[in-house]
């Protein structure tokens, strides 16, 4: 076949094919400047007297609990009394080397160290004012003097890692969860 007799072919099947798919488009009648109206419904009317704060809840005192030295059931034991007669000299105290009290299942948030104790209570009463069990720890690092500001104690690493994640979505701070020791407050 010759080339101008093709090109003719594919053009005219071109021309076809465009008038097959725009022609009912044109056609078709369709006013496409339609408007839609929505009904909106009025505001609505905002009560204006004023809130009541709830009354406190009275809670009943919890039951002493048996076996915790201090409660009413479980009598606390004595310390044995040494006669003075028995004791022949006394010793040179011997030097005791405790290994750190870290109590496995409860954990703290630490949120930052500062180097300037009034911003660390400023976080601290912030938090705690936001319902957060925040406290505090000053400590001496390289011959400065630091305050931590901890939230806690948790009973679980989970869980101290969630708060840590609500921690750092509300106030933007990365905290981080660490091992609480009773005896002191610190990791």
């Amino acid at each position: 076949m010759d080339d101008k007799l093709k090109q003719r072919l594919i053009g005219a099947l071109v021309l076809i094919i465009a008038a097959v798919v725009f022609l009912p488009m044109l056609l078709s009648g369709q006013d496409e400047t339609v408007r839609v109206e929505v009904e909106v419904p009025e505001a609505p009317v905002m009560d204006e007297s004023e809130i009541r704060a709830a009354a406190p809840i009275e809670l009943p005192q919890p039951e002493p609990v048996p076996g915790i030295p201090g409660s009413d059931e479980t009598p606390v034991p004595e310390t044995p009394q040494v006669p003075v007669e028995t004791v022949s000299a006394p010793e040179p105290p011997q030097p005791e080397v405790a290994a750190p009290a870290i109590v496995q299942g409860n954990w703290v948030v630490q949120l930052g160290s500062f180097s300037s104790a009034a911003n660390a209570e400023s976080l601290r009463d912030t938090l705690v004012s936001q319902g957060y069990n925040a406290y505090t720890l000053s400590a001496r690092v390289d011959g400065s003097d630091i305050t931590r500001v901890f939230v806690g104690p948790l009973i679980d690493r989970a869980g101290a890692g969630k708060l840590r994640d609500e921690l750092a979505k509300r106030h933007g701070m990365q905290g981080l969860v660490t091992a609480y020791d009773v005896g002191t407050g610190k990791r």
